[in-house]
């Protein structure tokens, strides 16, 4: 996936994306499992329960939800069933701040081909469209491991009519899956916060270590 492709097809598909602040919701996901609560005052290194993904969740995301669908998905051709998981946090349990971060397996795009850049888009596109917000910039990324892998994406950078509210969205393809990073203030502060920084640029596919 070619990143200045990448950003082409978000800032024509985006541009006037709308979306409302607190907790994003995912109908088809309806199966819940809570972490133990911590130290809310502590940044909270998170493996999530299936081992999509590890980060480190911002002080106050003492408690975490994960959602997964009720039922196993299925697939009735050659093609393994797209998998999916919610893990969001409404930060010192307040609906207005928080972070989550959502898991596409097996995601099918053009001609049955693995996913790519426009499917990525389309479940950005699908983040942006729950919260009140105009784009304000985006910004493509790549990040290589130690093991010779890349994950490579787009930041999307965003905020309220009234320039308060911030939102913050990062789409990412990893060897076929996508993971698509959020995390939202209704007073802002956010994309230099510290925390989140830490949030995003934690970011790793797989099981801990």
């Amino acid at each position: 996936m070619k990143a200045s492709r990448l950003m082409l097809l978000i800032l024509l598909a985006l541009m006037s994306s709308t979306l409302c602040w607190g907790q994003y919701q995912d109908p088809e996901l309806s199966g819940s499992s809570d972490n133990e609560p911590v130290l809310s005052d502590r940044q909270v290194s998170f493996s999530s329960i299936r081992g999509e993904f590890q980060a480190i969740f911002p002080s106050g995301c003492g408690k975490m939800v994960t959602k997964v669908p009720s039922e196993e998905p299925s697939s009735d051709d050659d093609w393994p069933a797209v998998r999916v998981s919610l893990t969001f946090c409404d930060r010192y349990g307040e609906k207005g701040e928080g972070c989550s971060v959502s898991s596409f397996f097996n995601v099918r795009g053009k001609e049955n081909n693995i996913a790519g850049a426009d499917e990525v888009v389309e479940r950005v596109r699908r983040i942006l469209d729950t919260m009140s917000v105009s784009v304000v910039r985006d910004a493509p990324l790549r990040k290589e491991f130690p093991d010779g892998s890349f994950i490579e994406g787009m930041d999307v950078f965003a905020s309220d009519s009234a320039g308060a509210g911030q939102a913050w969205v990062r789409g990412l393809l990893y060897q076929g899956d996508i993971y698509i990073m959020a995390a939202w203030s209704s007073a802002g502060n956010l994309w230099k916060n510290p925390d989140y920084v830490t949030f995003f640029n934690s970011f790793k596919p797989g099981a801990a270590d």
